[in-house]
């Protein structure tokens, strides 16, 4: 354990310095266990695609007089689509499919429609004049398709795009998930075509209070993982997946293509295999980052998720979140509880009643927000929550009760000393939204000293979390 004045955090094009109280010692300053980026991205993609995984290559098959649909994530992931969706395009005319053959639709869940400027960054505007594109709709019962019921309950409602098509390509990040332990493979399908209602539905399966963190999960350990699959397969449709495995810069690493449940396999193996590390011990503080999932508060928010289990019960995370873009899409009512009382009716109330507690207050409301309430309070029950951002409204402070939002990050190191023991052992995070399990598993907090080298101590894997619920 060492003593710092300060802690540099990555901040944009900039750095975010943190000066820590004095009598707080440092447990290990941390950075991701990675892999340099491929140097030319299209290069890979294409080499992947050459030899995918349990499946045909695309330029191999007879896509003649074929309707392909290509599916791509949208703008609150920083994937890089753009620098390697020709060679797909590529093999498809290979293939014999021509441009007016071909939608592009990207998988927009239940965010915000991306705007023109957006589709642009992540397709290319050659692509947005060659091929005919558009914004899933989640709440728009004409763009869905009924297809069934999983066995889990969730109703399957798709676009119809997808209904459609003979082919369905599905290009994104392989990437750690909150509740999916990995995202990518049928995820681009559903949640990220899918429904509202279905959305919901599917984020639900994984509301454990027990178990409500399972990111960097083994797929088996995910309920919603199970039922996205389930409710995907439901299209009856040749499905193709070229998913870039990304590291702590949001650049790919390698590519996956090929059948969506082996090839998405195959990815989270190597994802797990090299970054897969528990740390023995947890820590008083944890001082976390965005970066770089630093779009607006819900991709933000994803580094206290992520390193949750690197605090001791009872202890302080304190999460550095740069937010670009301010509160983007997350719901924030007009009033609501201070932060002291809502954590206190937390621990108050137990982990086993709080979700049953947020069903009845959010009765008429989506059933994504009954997942974001009962994540949130099931980490405040556990820890103290703080955030630092100046980006976010000032009154946003008074409203959210999750956490204390602070716009001067040495006010917020004054709220954390108070809060935490004297001479607090601190673990610091500089690219938080990468990692996808800290700590010896949910509901661990016991473990042998830390390795302050930090590669022995702290699971980081290529990229975020990030995902569709969050």
């Amino acid at each position: 354990m060492t003593s710092l004045e300060s802690i540099q955090l990555p901040w944009g094009k900039d750095t975010l310095a943190c000066r820590l109280p004095r009598d707080w010692t440092v447990l290990g300053e941390l950075s991701p266990r990675s892999r340099e980026a491929v140097s030319d991205p299209a290069t890979a993609c294409r080499e992947a695609l050459s030899q995918p995984i349990g499946a045909a290559p695309l330029a191999c098959r007879n896509l003649a007089g074929r309707r392909v649909v290509v599916v791509v994530d949208d703008h609150s992931r920083p994937t890089p689509v753009a620098e390697f969706i020709d060679p797909v395009l590529e093999e498809l005319a290979a293939a014999g499919a021509r441009p007016e053959q071909i939608d592009i639709l990207l998988a927009n869940g239940v965010h915000r429609e991306s705007r023109p400027e957006e589709v642009a960054g992540k397709i290319g505007r050659e692509n947005m004049a060659r091929f005919r594109w558009r914004c899933h709709q989640a709440y728009d019962p004409a763009e869905l398709a009924h297809l069934g019921r999983t066995r889990r309950g969730t109703p399957v409602f798709l676009n119809k795009l997808l209904v459609t098509a003979d082919l369905l390509v599905c290009l994104g990040a392989l990437e750690p998930h909150l509740l999916l332990g990995f995202g990518g493979g049928y995820k681009m399908l559903l949640p990220g075509c899918a429904g509202a209602q279905t959305i919901g539905r599917n984020h639900l399966q994984g509301v454990d209070p027990g178990h409500f963190d399972l990111v960097g999960a083994a797929v088996e350990a995910s309920p919603m993982r199970q039922d996205l699959e389930e409710g995907a397969g439901l299209l009856y449709k040749d499905v193709f997946i070229v998913n870039a495995a990304m590291n702590h810069q949001a650049r790919p690493t390698r590519f996956f293509c090929g059948d969506p449940i082996l090839a998405h396999r195959a990815g989270t193996e190597f994802i797990e295999e090299l970054a897969g590390i528990d740390i023995p011990k947890p820590a008083d503080v944890v001082l976390t980052n965005s970066f770089p999932m630093d779009a607006d508060l819900r991709q933000s928010a994803k580094c206290l998720g992520n390193t949750l289990y690197a605090a001791k019960p009872g202890g302080v995370i304190l999460g550095c979140v740069k937010c670009d873009q301010g509160l983007g899409e997350m719901p924030v009512g007009s009033k609501g509880l201070p932060y002291p009382l809502v954590r206190l009716l937390a621990r108050l109330i137990g982990k086993r009643r709080i979700l049953p507690l947020v069903e009845r207050m959010k009765r008429n409301e989506p059933v994504e927000e009954v997942f974001l309430a009962h994540f949130g309070l099931q980490m405040l029950r556990r820890n103290h929550l703080g955030l630092f951002s100046q980006n976010l409204p000032p009154a946003l402070d008074k409203k959210l009760g999750l956490a204390r939002v602070f716009d001067d990050v040495s006010a917020m190191f004054t709220w954390a000393a108070q809060k935490a023991p004297a001479g607090a052992a601190v673990g610091a995070f500089r690219f938080a939204a990468s990692p996808y399990r800290v700590g010896n598993g949910p509901g661990s907090d016991v473990g042998a000293d830390w390795n302050h080298a930090g590669f022995l101590t702290f699971v980081f894997s290529f990229f975020p979390i990030t995902a569709h619920m969050m």
